[in-house]
This record gives structure tokens, sequence and C-alpha cells, in this order.
């Protein structure tokens, strides 16, 4: 689930794609997130996969500076100022800490950017129309089926739809969005002082 959800994270806070009409479209949308010097999301989380009878639904909350980002949703929460990653289970009380490098890089940025080297995308019809819906799909590869991204007339992204192999599908629907909040670096550094109970896994 982790990889799925950094994955769509990324797609949120910043996505380039390589499709002629839709590529024009969204190219605008992240130039107008390029412009900010930070984004904050709060969003809802359904995970459905209907053969298995599994439904998840949780709210969660992101930020992005530059290559730094706070995740937190379902109990964890994943830190990272670029260089090293703190990944804080809140109900165990115990953080794992790890290097962040070329071969593990989670930050949103190398997601996306990975995520966008081999896909094509496409307009498809939405039922409202101050909502335009993109489909993106892989090239080669069965990382996901397909994924549906809606933005409002005023270019952000209002929710993001995955549908994966395993019949899994993922629905992020974003319902708070702020930008240049002026969020400071230490929000990108898991503070040890400010939470004495945790167990402390240095893993480098």
């Amino acid at each position: 689930m982790k990889k799925y959800l950094i994955l769509i994270i990324g797609v949120i806070l910043g996505l380039r794609v390589s499709a002629q009409n839709a590529e024009d479209f969204l190219n605008k949308v992240v130039e107008k997130m390029k412009s900010y010097n930070d984004i904050s999301i709060i969003f809802n989380y359904q995970m459905i996969n209907t053969g298995a009878g599994l439904y998840e639904n949780e709210n969660g909350f992101a930020s992005m500076k530059g290559n730094s980002y706070v995740l937190n949703i379902a109990g964890q929460e994943l830190i990272s100022n670029g260089e090293i990653l703190w990944t804080h289970l809140i109900d165990d009380e115990e953080v794992m800490i790890s290097e962040v490098t070329e071969d593990n890089n989670t930050s949103p940025i190398a997601i996306v950017n990975a995520f966008t080297e081999n896909i094509s995308a496409t307009f498809i019809e939405s039922d409202d129309k101050d909502i335009t819906t993109i489909e993106v799909t892989e090239n080669e590869g069965d990382s996901f089926d397909r994924v549906h991204i809606s933005v409002d007339k005023d270019m952000n992204i209002k929710k993001v739809y995955v549908a994966t192999p395993d019949g899994n599908e993922f629905i992020y629907e974003i319902t708070d969005y702020k930008t240049n909040l002026n969020l400071p670096d230490s929000m990108f550094i898991f503070n040890e002082e400010q939470h004495p109970n945790v167990e402390v896994i240095d893993m480098r």
C-alpha cells in the first residue's frame, strides 16, 4: 500500500505526463504548482477490492517543500528532509531511520519522475462541467491498470483514482489544499525530544 500511497501523493503534489493534448493541460497545472514554495493537503483515502470483500477508509494529510515531505495516514507518519527518511509507527511507538539513496528515494518528486517515463495520457468525459479528468495508462509494465486525475477550474487536483492489476482500487479525494504557508524546515525532521517514549531503530 505504501508504494501506491507515495505515488498518488506525488501525483497530487506535482505531475508531468507525456501525451500531446493532456500534457498541455497538465503542464499548466504543474507550472502553477511549481510556483508555490510549499503545498499542504488534507485528503480522504479509500481502498476497495470488491472480489476480496475489502474496504478501507482513512483521512490523512501531506506536505511537500522541495524534496522534503511529510505524509501521515493510518497510524503511520513518513518524514523526510530529502536525505533521511523517518518511518514513525505511531501506535507501536517506533521510528525507523534510513538514509535516502537513489535506489530507495521515496520522495513524491522522485517517484513521480520515474512513474512518468512510461505512460500515456488522454482526456476522458466528466459528469461535472467544472472538472477536467485525464486518464493515465502505462505503455509497458503492469504497475497499474489506469489512473484518473480530476482537476477543477482553478487548476487544482481534486481527486485521483488508481486501479491496479490485483483488483485494488485506490481513491484519493482532496478536501483541503493550501500553498505558501512558509513551512519550517524543522517540520521535515523527526524530533526525538518531542517523542521521548518512541524506540529509535537506526538502519543507516
